[in-house]
């Protein structure tokens, strides 16, 4: 059934990687099956260029380079949301460049702080539906005035642990907007009180039409507006305790013991503002004609 979701959820989409592993079934058979391995989630955005339509794909920056984490693909592939009907190998196959003979095809946020990125999509790419690929436009971004505290959000995304190879389609989460900066709430990041996963990384947060505004007073109306994408996960390790004291570890070659931890996820994202999206389409709208210039 179509829902006003339908279009938010068209343009998610999962990037990762295709891979081999084994399957054993119920008999005991061993196979090989392909899966997809979710590295992050995506937005297409849609702009007018100065010659054609450029659809970009814009997700957190350590999605396509995360030297801290040793993780610097050159190619990753894009899934689309879809039913559970058909079958993985018709969608999985939509390939992205992240480099060429040496070179980055991405372009990163201006600022080298901010965790944004984005990839042109090359326009001979074959869209999965007939009407063209899904996107979200300029005006479905937020204004600043639209983000403050307590804000109703709904979260999109491919968290990488509930990753199944016959049934790929965004996972829906619903919160609030629990802080944002005093001092600079456009352009500063913010956090969300939403259950949020690895794999969420690059994902879309937008705002729902609340039932008050910021004075508390009943608020009439009100658009669906993308407020902002999803960075990073929080997460604060405890440590282990068995019969109320702190297990430890004694290492090899070591006198002193070690701590033993388990990451524990508190349900809060930290989420890149709708402003710095702009930022970095208007910024990576401006290098991509230049470099289309060079080139030709």
């Amino acid at each position: 059934m179509a829902g006003w979701i339908d279009r938010w959820r068209a343009a998610t989409v999962a990037i990762g990687l295709v891979q081999e592993g084994t399957v054993r079934s119920a008999a005991g058979r061993v196979s090989t099956k392909k899966f997809f391995a979710v590295a992050g989630t995506g937005v297409l955005f849609s702009l007018e260029g100065s010659r054609d339509r450029i659809t970009w794909l814009v997700t957190a920056k350590h999605v396509f380079f995360d030297p801290a984490g040793n993780w610097r693909p050159s190619t990753l592939s894009m899934l689309f949301s879809r039913s559970s009907r058909g079958r993985m190998a018709q969608e999985v196959k939509i390939p992205l460049q992240l480099r060429r003979a040496g070179r980055r095809c991405w372009f990163p946020h201006p600022n080298a702080a901010v965790d944004l990125a984005c990839l042109p999509l090359p326009r001979k790419m074959r869209p999965p539906r007939p009407a063209g690929l899904p996107s979200i436009a300029w005006e479905d971004i937020a204004k600043t005035a639209d983000l403050y505290e307590g804000v109703p959000v709904a979260v999109l995304g491919y968290p990488a642990a509930l990753d199944s190879p016959d049934s790929a389609r965004t996972i829906v989460r619903q919160g609030i907007v629990s802080w944002v900066s005093p001092t600079r709430p456009g352009s500063q990041v913010f956090l969300i009180d939403s259950h949020v996963f690895p794999g969420n990384s690059g994902g879309p947060v937008f705002r729902l039409p609340a039932a008050v505004d910021r004075q508390g007073q009943r608020a009439g109306g009100g658009a669906v507006a993308l407020l902002g994408i999803v960075t990073q996960a929080r997460i604060q390790s405890f440590p282990l305790l068995a019969g109320g004291k702190q297990v430890e570890l004694y290492l090899q070659g070591r006198r002193a013991p070690e701590p033993l931890l388990a990451p524990s996820f508190l349900g809060l994202g930290l989420v890149e503002p709708a402003y710095r999206i702009k930022q970095l389409l208007v910024s990576v709208s401006t290098a991509h004609e230049r470099r289309k210039r060079r080139a030709s």
